[in-house]
């Protein structure tokens, strides 16, 4: 009998082992659950607290038929950094679209004459044989019937293509309140003009504060803008992103404003996000349509965003706020690159220390990615540094840049009247442009191969190079680099 109570007992005794084992291991796998969770849950709490709540995915294209104050109303309740009205092209007819428009000084100044109370100048793009004929209203806060204003134009850019730029002005003379909005419609009495689209208004000044001249010369008092636009190719990988951004803050630019709809809300919301004391960068972000073939137009709607980046950037006073002094318009493989200057602010103010100069030409220069690297860069460097030569490729047309100083501009009208410009020698700075170089007379998706691009004249410049350990060694890249701002992944192929 003892036997037998002592071998259950035994047995009991290892039911009880086993039970407790199976205890443990249950409660160590929903520990590890439990923990794995709760760094999920932080993970997603610190994202949230630092990059804000989600919003739209992406800015979708948007056909020239949607509206702009939709679009407007859309933007400001998302989490996209966009503050004020984004550009827009809305068809107005089969030939025309209009883009963005801007209010003139309303109730700015005490002496307005009493002529033209409302003046509205609209940026269009049109077909260049086609004679604008329209109408305009104009519509004004808590009236949901517009009034009729003076229609009027202005050609802006000689044709390129079949397209060219406009401004369509409207005006009204009297003081009817502030007006919102204003459409054009085709001078047809069958047609309604409560259809037509109507376009938004910003408001900006008729005149611009300049500041007082001195006989000792300030950097401190020029701030540069750039206005980037998307490259002929209409994609730009993560790399090529943060390289234009860093290098450009490199040469004194602070101020970026993007028209790009291929970038998505995730890169606009970390950038807008990092620490002031890292980027020291004010980035705005615009959505972009292209009713249009957009290799057959890209010249003339660069034109147009030029136009409305500096419209934008002239809307205020200097005395109500620190603004931009000088503007630039470029895509995303187009770098200014200075020789002996360490950055572009001290070339503008050893070139124009009055700062009288209205707009500087800068020469272009053509880099092909497609050449080979120079055997005397570091493998660590970006491809932009290693690439040396620029070349003279033949029927290869590239226009040169121009940078518009709005402080020698004092009124409003004189950003329409830049007939010319200030050429800044290549020995002090250059346009690189950083390319896959093809034939421009033919469809080749294909590069140059090495045999063909040794045909081509090149010559030597290292220019860029010269800044290669700087970038190296920017806080913001070497954050990039090491994948703190995104995470990299072996199959991560860096598109935005």
């Amino acid at each position: 009998m003892k036997n037998q109570r002592k071998s259950s007992t035994g047995i009991m005794r290892k039911y009880y082992q086993l039970i407790l084992i199976v205890i443990c291991l249950i409660s160590v796998v929903t520990l590890l659950i439990y923990r794995h969770e709760y760094y999920r849950l932080r993970y997603v709490l610190e994202v949230l607290n630092f990059f804000g709540k989600p919003g739209l995915s992406e800015i979708e294209f948007c056909g020239p038929g949607f509206n702009a104050t939709m679009l407007s109303e859309i933007l400001k309740n998302s989490s996209m950094e966009i503050r004020e009205t984004p550009p827009l092209f809305q068809q107005i007819d089969e030939n025309f679209y209009a883009y963005t428009s801007f209010l003139k000084s309303y109730q700015k100044y005490n002496k307005l004459t009493p002529s033209d109370v409302h003046n509205i100048d609209t940026i269009v793009i049109g077909k260049a044989q086609s004679e604008p004929s329209f109408r305009c209203n104009i519509w004004f806060d808590n009236n949901n019937k517009p009034k009729a204003g003076k229609f009027s134009y202005r050609a802006i850019t000689e044709p390129v293509g079949e397209f060219r730029v406009y401004v369509f002005q409207c005006s009204l003379n009297k003081n009817l309140g502030k007006p919102k909005g204003v459409s054009f419609y085709v001078n047809d009495y069958n047609i309604n003009p409560i259809h037509a689209p109507i376009n938004r208004l910003i408001a900006v000044n008729t005149k611009r504060k300049v500041r007082e001249s001195s006989s000792v010369k300030f950097v401190n008092n020029i701030v540069p803008a750039i206005c980037v636009i998307p490259n002929q190719v209409p994609m730009v990988t993560r790399d090529n992103f943060i390289e234009f951004l860093v290098f450009h803050h490199m040469m004194g630019f602070d101020y970026f404003t993007i028209y790009d709809s291929m970038i998505s809300e995730d890169i606009i919301r970390r950038l807008n996000l990092i620490p002031s004391d890292i980027t020291q960068w004010k980035i705005q972000f615009f959505p972009l349509n292209f009713p249009f073939v957009f290799a057959k137009s890209y010249e003339v709607v660069r034109s147009a965003i030029e136009l409305d980046c500096l419209f934008r950037h002239f809307r205020l006073d200097k005395e109500d706020l620190e603004k931009v002094s000088h503007v630039v318009t470029l895509s995303w493989d187009e770098f200014l690159v200075p020789r002996v200057y360490s950055n572009v602010k001290a070339i503008i103010d050893d070139l124009d220390p009055t700062r009288k100069v209205h707009s500087f030409e800068v020469k272009p220069l053509l880099f092909c990615l497609n050449q080979n690297d120079d055997d005397n860069t570091n493998i660590a460097y970006p491809d932009i540094m290693k690439k040396t030569h620029y070349y003279i490729i033949p029927n290869q047309q590239i226009k040169s840049l121009h940078m518009r100083n709005l402080d020698a501009m004092k009124t409003f009208d004189d950003i329409l009247n830049l007939n010319s410009s200030r050429i800044i020698p290549l020995e002090t700075l250059g346009a690189h442009k950083y390319t896959e170089c093809r034939d421009p007379k033919t469809y080749q998706p294909e590069s140059y191969n090495e045999e063909q691009m040794q045909g081509f004249k090149h010559r030597m410049e290292g220019a860029m190079l010269s800044f290669a350990e700087s970038l190296n060694s920017n806080k913001m890249y070497r954050l990039y680099r090491a994948g703190q701002i995104w995470e990299k992944t072996p199959s991560d192929e860096k598109d935005l």
